[in-house]
């Protein structure tokens, strides 16, 4: 016989925080006998592409799209699409510098691919980081240490295209220099793209499974959009139950997915309460699904509940949740 307790919960949520943030990133990639376009850029917020290039022949560049209409974002838009053929010629080298250095001649000169990713990321709370990296074949080739403004080999064959950059002095500065403020500026004028407005609201789903001594119990957290999301379990101390990082993976519908996993001992079923805790930007505050364990049965009850702001009288403790994503190349 299942059983349904609703519980008014009594979060002390100091410790715990969101790691909601923005993430504008450019990826490129260049190819060779992968029967692929030779060259291809995105801009990527989070995870709304919001411009596209390719080394396809008589291909335009996108046009400035008509949410941007300050005089400030359409320059930042002009700077993406001059900067789309000098990254095709940086990228071009990268690669003909890798396989000349790992010796890929005959037949392993002809399949080869070189990629790279530069990001710059908002947290909530208002700080930031950047990064640039490339890959050669899958492996780490190179990176670029914005605040030494020096490229870093990953390999002893990446040494040959660290010193060729750096000859570039001027272009050393502009890139340390994107990364330190201009990628963080452009953030701000991309993140109003229409794709980034939706808002798809997570459903979560509380299913076990018995083993040897104990109760896997996972959260299953799908249908929301977009991509960012914390998912976290509480144990009976109201204190994150850590139990490893899992993936979000893509729906078909455009949606997104993840669960997290506790593992509760035979004895303490029926004792102890744990709450999956949903923070996600579609929900003002949080989404709370409590799982209680009966003993005998092994049938787990539990109850959803929306958590708006409960404030319980006498206790100090207060429920306030908030889900922000405000405060997460070349």
């Amino acid at each position: 016989m299942k059983k349904v307790f609703v519980f008014i919960l009594l979060l002390h949520l100091q410790q715990v925080w969101t790691d909601i943030y923005y993430k504008h990133c450019v990826h490129w990639t260049y190819s060779k006998g992968f029967d692929l376009l030779d060259f291809t850029e995105r801009v990527v917020l989070n995870d709304v592409i919001i411009y596209y290039y390719d080394s396809q022949p008589l291909r335009r560049k996108m046009p400035c799209p008509e949410w941007i209409n300050s005089t400030t974002g359409r320059e930042h838009w002009r700077t993406v699409q001059i900067l789309s053929d000098h990254n095709e010629h940086v990228f071009h080298l990268g690669l003909q510098s890798a396989i000349e250095q790992f010796n890929q001649t005959g037949l392993l000169s002809d399949r080869n691919i070189y990629q790279a990713s530069g990001c710059c990321l908002r947290y909530p709370n208002g700080t930031h980081e950047a990064q640039l990296t490339h890959a050669f074949n899958g492996e780490d080739f190179i990176s670029f240490d914005i605040n030494r403004k020096t490229f870093v080999a990953a390999v002893p064959q990446a040494v040959k295209y660290k010193n060729l950059r750096e000859r570039e002095h001027a272009i050393i500065e502009e890139v340390a220099t994107y990364y330190k403020t201009m990628c963080l500026k452009r953030l701000d004028i991309f993140k109003k793209a229409p794709g980034l407005q939706i808002q798809k609201v997570p459903e979560v789903r509380i299913f076990e499974k018995q083993k040897a001594g104990s109760i896997t119990v996972t959260c299953h957290v799908t249908g929301f959009y977009p991509r960012a999301v914390q998912v976290d379990w509480l144990g009976p101390d109201l204190h994150p139950v850590d139990e490893g990082v899992t993936d979000v993976l893509p729906n078909e519908d455009g949606t997104y997915q993840t669960r997290k996993s506790v593992t509760v001992s035979e004895e303490d079923v029926g004792k102890h309460t744990y709450s999956c805790v949903v923070l996600h930007s579609s929900v003002e505050h949080n989404i709370t699904t409590v799982w209680v364990g009966e003993k005998h049965t092994g049938i787990a009850v539990w109850t959803s509940l929306a958590c708006i702001g409960f404030l319980a009288a006498g206790t100090g403790f207060a429920i306030w949740w908030r889900c922000r994503t405000r405060d997460a190349v070349i």
